[in-house]
């Protein structure tokens, strides 16, 4: 049963992370802004579903569909990687730079802020 839940939950982080690639497209010529609103976004969902949906909350299926499936699928750390070495290769390292701690920055403190959203909703 965990194997389905990943690779539905996978499936569906996959689907939306190509429909925000979509949509941002035209604009992330010059700067990787579609990957950088991914793994922030990721991140506050990651923060947000681990903590709120994490065993007794929720079954343990759940938990890993919304996991490691959703956020695994949408998520893209792997090509966060790929696009700071293309703006390096562009002869742009400054941007790469600013670009590698904004994304790591950025998706940190998402994390923390869904996080602390799940635990405060558990809380009530």
């Amino acid at each position: 049963m965990s194997w389905l839940a990943v690779m539905i939950g996978g499936a569906a982080g996959c689907a939306l992370r190509f429909a925000i690639g979509t949509w941002l497209t035209p604009s992330s010529l010059d700067f990787p802004w579609t990957t950088l609103v991914v793994n922030v976004t990721g991140s506050l969902a990651l923060g947000f579903l681990g903590r709120y949906f994490a065993p007794p909350h929720a079954s343990h299926s759940l938990f890993l569909l919304l996991t490691v499936g959703f956020c695994g699928g949408y998520t893209t750390f792997s090509t966060f990687t790929l696009d700071a070495f293309t703006l390096v290769e562009r002869g742009t390292p400054l941007r790469a730079a600013i670009y590698a701690i904004a994304s790591m920055l950025a998706s940190y403190v998402a994390l923390v802020a869904g996080y602390l959203a799940a635990r405060s909703l558990r809380s009530i």
